[in-house]
């Protein structure tokens, strides 16, 4: 099994339910052909950098994945006939950038926690 990043590009003038709809099929294409999700991050909608089909806005979607891969070449298919999704990039994770990854979120906890314990500091301090 390897480890995908699969990032998606929704038609952005679709209603909030269409969007997620289009999600759910995907992550139900994904477990359906071998392979299991293992996070889901929504990016809401944003401006285009330039227009795509016309269109200036889209809703970014990110899917970690893990499977085999047959799965990645499967899914850029089942993403050019998906309707709703109008670019889509997938790329395969080494271990290497994966772990780097998490060290950079355990990273960015400790900070958030000191600057929690300051703030909680400051505000003793002033009381």
């Amino acid at each position: 099994m390897r480890n995908y990043e699969s990032t998606i590009i929704i038609n952005g003038t679709l209603e909030d339910d269409a969007v997620n709809q289009a999600v759910n099929r995907t992550v139900e294409f994904i477990t359906r052909n071998g392979g299991t999700v293992e996070n889901t991050n929504h990016w809401g909608r944003r401006r285009l950098a330039y227009a795509i089909d016309r269109k200036t806005s889209g809703y970014y979607v990110q899917f970690m994945i893990k499977g085999e891969p047959e799965l990645a070449v499967q899914l850029e298919r089942f993403y050019f006939l998906e309707e709703q999704v109008i670019r889509s990039l997938t790329l395969q994770m080494d271990e290497k950038t994966l772990r780097k990854r998490a060290e950079t979120k355990e990273r960015m906890a400790e900070i958030a926690a000191e600057e929690a314990a300051r703030a909680a500091e400051a505000a003793a301090n002033e009381g």
